[in-house]
């Protein structure tokens, strides 16, 4: 009985042990500094407002607020050290033609390209885009479709949302493991 809660017990460490053996750290843990944490440090960015051509648009307040709720979830700061600036582009596609010639497929791609700078210094430390894709079914109905596509969009915008808060979080990382 000792044998086989000994090997249990050892069954449970040894991953642990490898993946700190290989320098696996987790994102979100504590930097080695021992002061700070990349929560602390994603909390000084504060994200600009997405316009689409110059005008607000309902997908930008989207995206802003879903990396705002990744990026900074206890409240925007008064003095961001970084400022995102995101741009975004909607793309449109229809497939899968039936013998009446109306579409029966919806691709939605969303691209977003972001910048991160510095306040102080307006210098651009990390630039990059996000992209995603989802495809919906076409119905007889015009309504069931508005629905489809703004779920899509809903979708998309959380995606593209992940991909950049991931991205800068791995940013960040690889700076504090540098210094």
């Amino acid at each position: 009985m000792k044998q086989v809660c000994r090997l249990k017990i050892l069954v449970m460490l040894l991953p642990a042990l490898m993946l700190g053996g290989c320098g696996f750290k987790p994102m979100y843990g504590q930097f080695s500094d021992g002061k700070s944490d990349l929560r602390d440090v994603m909390a000084n960015i504060r994200v600009a407002s997405i316009t689409e051509d110059g005008r607000p648009s309902r997908i930008g307040q989207v995206i802003r607020n879903n990396l705002l709720d990744r990026l900074t979830p206890f409240g925007e700061t008064k003095q961001a050290e970084y400022l995102l600036k995101v741009t975004f582009l909607v793309e449109e596609h229809g497939y899968g033609i039936r013998e009446d010639e109306s579409v029966t497929l919806q691709n939605l791609k969303l691209v977003a390209a972001y910048q991160l700078e510095e306040v102080a210094t307006s210098k651009v430390v990390l630039e990059s885009a996000a992209r995603s894709l989802v495809t919906y079914d076409l119905a007889q109905s015009d309504y069931s479709n508005m629905i489809a596509r703004q779920a899509s969009m809903k979708r998309l915008s959380e995606e593209v949302s992940n991909q950049m808060a991931t991205r800068i979080g791995a940013f960040f990382s690889k700076t504090a493991a540098e210094e």
